[in-house]
Order: structure tokens, then sequence, then C-alpha cells
């Protein structure tokens, strides 16, 4: 199986990391849906906003490293400015209405995974971050759509 062989390529810690970063997504969902009395939902929804947006900003650094890499010219100077996009999307989506933010993150998160495979798949970055990006960009925007159902579908 070729989605077996790509796991199994991944760094274990960049693989558990990654996994376990995936937790702060879930929690605060839990509060949410009174699973756990953890949190306020409210809190709950603020906390798992502040999370995804710095994940999203992360994901940005993670771009701009990989610029760094190349030599001067106007393909890095591009891929700096690109890689300085999600945190400003993050940004936006923590002033925008909670739905509309968790919203503006999802589609975020699906976007950058996106970039993020095809880069891999181009080898401008370690063939194994596809798989990696794959699953987490899966954990967390299915967190964050359970969010978006949770927290402001009508009971």
């Amino acid at each position: 199986m070729k989605s077996t062989s790509a796991i199994k390529q991944i760094p274990a810690p960049a693989l558990w990391l990654g996994l376990a970063g995936l937790l702060p997504f879930w929690f605060p969902l839990l509060s949410m849906a009174g699973v756990i009395d953890w949190l306020s939902a409210d809190r709950a929804l603020l906390l798992q906003l502040g999370y995804a947006a710095i994940i999203l900003s992360f994901l940005g650094g993670v771009r701009w490293g990989a610029a760094l890499k190349l030599p001067r010219g106007p393909l890095q100077s591009t891929l700096f400015v690109l890689s300085v996009l999600p945190s400003l999307a993050a940004f936006v989506a923590l002033i925008l209405p909670a739905r509309v933010g968790l919203i503006v993150l999802i589609v975020c998160f699906l976007l950058q995974g996106v970039w993020d495979v095809q880069s891999s798949q181009r080898k401008e970055l370690p063939g194994w971050f596809a798989a990696l990006r794959t699953i987490l960009t899966a954990g967390a925007v299915l967190a964050l759509t359970a969010a978006v159902v949770v927290r402001f579908s009508a009971v």
C-alpha cells in the first residue's frame, strides 16, 4: 500500500509531535459539546480559534524557512510574500465573528494543505511531508468543522 509506506517515511518525531499537536484542536471541541466540563463553551471556542490561528501561522513559517534555502531572486521573493499570508489570514480570522473566523481557518488550512502537498510532490519539500500534511490537515479541518456544527447549529 502506497499510503502506508508514505506514512512510514515520516520521521517519528515529526509524526508524533504533529499528532500531539492535533489534541488542542479537539479538547476545546469536547468542552463545546459538553462531553467534558473543562471550559465554558465560549472560552473553548476562543481557545480553538486562537490555537488554529497559531498553527496556521506556524505553517507559514515552515514555508518561510523553505524559501530561505532558495537563491535570491523572484521565486524566493514570491515565496516570502506567500509565506506570510497564513499569518495574515489567521489574524483576520481572529477579528471576524467566530463562526466566520472558523470557516476562514478551515479554508486556509485546506489551501495550505494543498500547497504543501503539491510542493512536496514537486520536491520543493521532503517527500514525506505530503503524507504528514494530509493527516494533520484532515485532523485540524475535521475539528474546526465539528466546532462550527456543534457551536453554531440550531438545536
